[in-house]
Parts: structure tokens; sequence; C-alpha cells
């Protein structure tokens, strides 16, 4: 049995957000923690929560603050360091920093809708220690797509 796994989407285009909202319905034990619409956003939500999400899927491109920051600032504090991150971009140049930063996974967005829930569902389920070269390959895929 798969353990149910509460989501955190961080996205500013709303047509992404959509799109990804619909795929989560479709994955047996994920929801939806909630939407922000920039980093700094996610780090309000973040901030006091009774829970905490399991996972948070984050863009690198948004205004006000962009994933890049937002990810630096999550891995820095105690509380949400233990999140798991996996950044949702086309902008595959910062894979690696993401993952030097800490990301565990990046998703190359894609406009198949199959691909990209594929994808989520085995980001939401995976054993980031186990396996983590599956969770590694997504950072070869990104940096191979640039």
């Amino acid at each position: 049995m798969k353990i149910p796994k509460s989501v955190l989407l961080v996205e500013d285009n709303e047509y992404d957000q959509f799109y990804f909202i619909k795929a989560l319905k479709e994955i047996e034990n994920a929801t939806l923690y909630d939407v922000a619409s920039n980093g700094k956003e996610a780090l309000d939500k973040l901030e006091n929560p009774v829970i905490l999400p399991d996972l948070i899927f984050m863009e690198i491109n948004m205004p006000v603050m962009d994933g890049i920051e937002c990810l630096t600032e999550i891995i820095k504090k105690p509380q949400t360091k233990h999140i798991i991150v996996v950044i949702l971009s086309s902008d595959t140049r910062q894979a690696e920093l993401t993952r030097k930063l800490g990301a565990k996974a990046f998703i190359n967005k894609s406009w198949d809708s199959k691909t990209y829930k594929d994808q989520f569902e085995q980001m939401i389920h995976l054993d980031y220690v186990a396996n983590s070269h599956i969770a590694d390959q997504t950072f070869q895929n990104a940096l191979s797509a640039f």
C-alpha cells in the first residue's frame, strides 16, 4: 500500500496549475496541500502550519521570488529542510544548480498530459532513499535536453 502524500505546488502559470491539479486528482494516495504563485507565497504557507506538505513541486521562473531563492530558503530552515522538493520547469539550464541546492528531482515540463501525470506519480511515490538513482536520473535527463 502506498502512503498518502500531500503536495504543495509553487507555480505562477494558471494554465500549468490547472494541468498539475488535474493530473494530481488522478494519482492514487496524493492530495493537493495548497498552491502558491511564487516563492514568497510558498514560504508564507510553510511558515507556521500545523501540518507540512510531503513534497513541493516548484517552477524556477516566477515573479516576486523565483524557485532558486525559494529552494535556498526551504533547505535552510530546520522545519522545512526535510521536505522533498521536485523542480518542475522547462528551464533545464538550472537543473544542476537546483540539484546542488538540495532539490531531489527535476521534471522538464511536457505538453503531453499522460507523460506529465506519469512523472508526477513516479516522483510522488518514489522512495528517495532506496531509489535515489531514479531521482538523480531526472537531473541527467534535464541536462541532456539542454
